[in-house]
């Protein structure tokens, strides 16, 4: 890298990581849309703010609680969003976000020795819709991923003339990136050991290659063991290198409906969903094929730039490293969660560098001109992406306030909530009133003050108890309604009851098929009348739950 490097790295972190906490500002909603996850893990982060000697680790996410709860501890001694953790982890994302983009131009500028190319790289990352969304929003994947994407940047070069040295750095790297989420390690791991082996011709050093690698990953869980025993829920190396995180939950396993929800996360990866809120046009279907056809252009741009420089060790360990993470997540992502976005992130980085050999290729047929107008296209993305998050903006604010009409028009003390499992309400309600279980088994009579919240989760056994069969699921919500109306509680159903079977399907995602959602949508509506109680901006529609006469 020339002088200039350096220099262009600084500007280019001051850039982004400024920008991303404009967006973060203008925007007003740390959730983005996307899930609860961040609520839930600003709780478990408390107390390693408050007190890290006795918070408890989480083997999943070994490193990520110890690293974010310092980080979270530095921003209250600035004075930004002092005792806030759900807002400092947008903070600390886009800080990790802006290391993505250094990372991404480091490794194009030493791959292409092109300055513009390099920097257009770094632009058309950040432009893509699920990496500035999580750039700006409170999920946890953004520090593991950004170290994943420097373990693997280190491969693209370092596995071509591999040392003792460098394979020691890339392997403790890689395992520090999958000690912050375990579920990283996967995609990337046998990309990684296909990668040795075939940038290496000799059969021995393969192997001695590949036993280092795994080797150095082995200490490094190792030390990360040691150095935490005695620790609160600490494990060890064994307990950390298989947690054994979500394998037999409702998320996992395949089906023929993910194949459609992969599709969905591959596009979504891109684009941003504004051109679906089009009238008039099949906006899905647009969104859908438009990215998928821009993702293949992409491929189909640099692969012959690949295939003539196949016997270059270093464009193959690229190839295989970042090509090979995409093959191999997508996999994974079938057995659990493809439409998500945090599972997508670290599976997708391959298009960003097909971008870049894209533009090099153009440069070399077509010269520097092409360049002015391709430079453009990313400028467009970006504007596309952030308008596609408009819809989401004030989301924070928006949700205060409907908590506030809750307590004015509901009761707390006298309600139980009936709400979908992913409901919004609940998620916020753990925010503003602390987490709270699902289910009434421990109430009392009505009133009762604590916990604030009450409520009873529409599939909630389908995630926990994704085993029972469908006439189980339903008859166990009933007995939870039949119970709360019994102890003198008023059901609110919060807008399940308007909601048609299609509807509660994609709502209901992949933790349950269209028959248990059925089944679950038909005793409500069997054994149930309801009234209108309430309507609010935000939470939708509330209805009154009866028992039918």
């Amino acid at each position: 890298m020339c002088a200039k490097g350096p220099a262009d790295l600084a500007l280019l972190a001051l850039v982004a990581f400024a920008s991303l906490v404009a967006l973060i500002l203008w925007l007003d909603n740390a959730q983005g849309g996307l899930t609860g996850n961040g609520i839930f893990k600003s709780i478990e982060l408390k107390p390693w703010i408050a007190d890290p000697a006795h918070a408890p680790l989480y083997a999943a996410n070994y490193l990520f609680y110890p690293a974010y709860g310092a980080l979270c501890r530095l921003l209250d001694s600035l004075g930004v969003l002092v005792d806030d953790p759900r807002r400092q982890l947008t903070i600390l994302n886009a800080a990790s976000a802006a290391l993505c983009l250094c990372i991404v131009y480091a490794l194009v500028r030493v791959l292409t020795g092109d300055r513009l190319v390099a920097w257009l790289a770094a632009f058309f990352h950040i432009a893509c819709s699920y990496v500035l969304l999580l750039g700006i929003t409170n999920e946890d994947i953004m520090p593991s991923y950004t170290v994943m994407l420097a373990s693997m940047a280190l491969a693209s070069l370092w596995f071509a003339r591999p040392t003792v040295g460098r394979m020691v750095a890339v392997s403790v790297l890689f395992s520090i990136g999958w000690l912050f989420e375990w579920r990283l390690m996967f995609p990337t791991l046998p990309a990684m050991l296909l990668a040795l082996w075939f940038c290496e011709k000799r059969l021995p050093l393969r192997l001695a290659w590949i036993g280092l690698f795994l080797a150095g990953m082995v200490a490094t869980a190792v030390l990360a063991a040691w150095t935490t025993r005695g620790h609160d829920s600490a494990v060890g190396a064994l307990d950390l290198i298989w947690t054994a995180k979500a394998v037999e939950s409702a998320w996992a396993g395949f089906s023929w409906a993910k194949v459609s929800y992969l599709s969905d996360g591959l596009a979504g990866y891109l684009l941003g969903t504004a051109i679906t809120r089009v009238a008039a046009i099949p906006g899905w279907d647009i969104w859908r094929y438009s990215a998928l056809a821009a993702m293949v252009a992409i491929l189909a741009a640099a692969a012959p730039m690949l295939w003539r420089g196949r016997h270059d060790p270093r464009l193959r360990a690229i190839s295989l490293v970042f090509g090979g993470t995409f093959v191999f997540g997508e996999v994974f992502n079938l057995y659990s969660q493809p439409q998500d976005p945090q599972m997508q992130i670290n599976v997708m980085p391959w298009l960003t560098i097909g971008w870049a050999l894209a533009l090099l290729a153009a440069q070399q047929r077509w010269g520097r001109r092409p360049i002015a107008w391709l430079a453009a296209l990313p400028a467009l993305l970006l504007a596309y992406n952030v308008w596609s998050l408009s819809p989401q903006r004030g989301g924070d604010t928006a949700w205060r306030r409907a908590f506030e009409t809750i307590a004015q028009k509901a009761g707390p003390a006298r309600t139980v909530f009936l709400v979908h499992v992913f409901d919004w309400a609940y998620v916020y309600a753990s925010l503003y009133a602390g987490p709270q279980e699902f289910g009434v088994d421990t109430l009392g009579p009505a009133p009762q003050a604590l916990p604030k919240f009450k409520w009873i989760g529409f599939a909630h056994q389908a995630l926990w108890h994704p085993d029972w069969s469908d006439e189980r699921q339903a008859a166990d919500m009933k007995r939870q309604i039949d119970r709360a109306l019994e102890l003198g509680y008023q059901v609110l159903v919060v807008r399940l009851w308007r909601i048609d079977q299609r509807q509660l399907e994609k709502d209901t995602n992949t933790i349950a098929d269209g028959s248990r959602v059925a089944a679950l949508r038909e005793a409500l509506h069997r054994d149930y009348v309801a009234t209108p109680a309430f309507d609010d901006p935000v939470l939708g529609p509330i209805d009154r739950l009866q028992r039918k006469r």
